[in-house]
């Protein structure tokens, strides 16, 4: 069998195709079937009747990685947190990659709370899911207060997977930075991330530890 000078093209592109399906990274994995389908277009048209429907998919196998490589070159860009998200993100988000937790804060709301400020109140229900990144939280069920929650701890956890009444009051000792997630902004956010849903599970179980350690240790 003699080979004609185009038919490498087809050998070249098969290799190409066989690369992308041993690397591990996407990305990498997208350019070498852009590459593949890039190489072996001229082959069909270098014949005699030119092979337009394998042109056409070709093209738009090519066009669909294209696009997919551009949204990863976007997605992996560098993340930039402002000071107030830099420091949230360092008390209890770390387990969560950078993107991921800005798509997280985008859901909330930051605010500014005075000294004073209650963010639960006995028999009333959480609305929101509250963390503070400056400013402790005093804590009191009934007449005996139980301690104090520093910032960074989740507030209104425990009462926004019940549905319960809250059966304490707590309240800011001092000026405080938080930001609340309402509770129905949060369960849409999550509903529409499944695969986000495992980590910050694993969050709130960190945090139930952290208040038990600090309530009996």
């Amino acid at each position: 069998m003699t080979l004609q000078p185009a038919d490498y093209l087809v050998h070249f592109s098969n290799v190409l195709m066989l690369v992308s399906y041993s690397v591990r990274d996407i990305l990498w994995l997208r350019w070498f079937a852009v590459a593949a389908a890039v190489t072996v277009i001229p082959y069909y048209l270098m014949q005699a009747d030119i092979l337009w429907p394998p042109v056409l998919w070709g093209s738009v196998f090519a066009a669909i990685n294209i696009y997919q490589i551009l949204r990863l070159y976007l997605e992996r860009r560098p993340v930039v947190l402002s000071p107030d998200e830099q420091k949230l993100y360092d008390l209890a988000f770390r387990s969560l990659r950078p993107r991921e937790f800005v798509s997280l804060t985008l859901v909330g709301q930051w605010r500014n709370a005075a000294a004073g400020e209650q963010v639960l109140k006995a028999g009333v229900p959480a609305t929101s899911i509250c963390i503070a990144v400056t400013g402790a939280v005093n804590v009191r069920k009934g007449d005996q207060l139980l301690g104090s929650l520093q910032p960074g701890t989740l507030i209104g956890t425990a009462l926004a997977l019940t549905g319960d009444a809250s059966p304490i009051d707590a309240w800011f000792i001092e000026p405080a930075r938080l930001i609340c997630w309402p509770l129905a902004d949060i369960r849409r956010y999550i509903d529409k991330r499944p695969e986000l849903r495992e980590s910050l599970q694993r969050l709130v179980n960190q945090d139930f530890a952290r208040k038990l350690t600090a309530s009996f240790g």
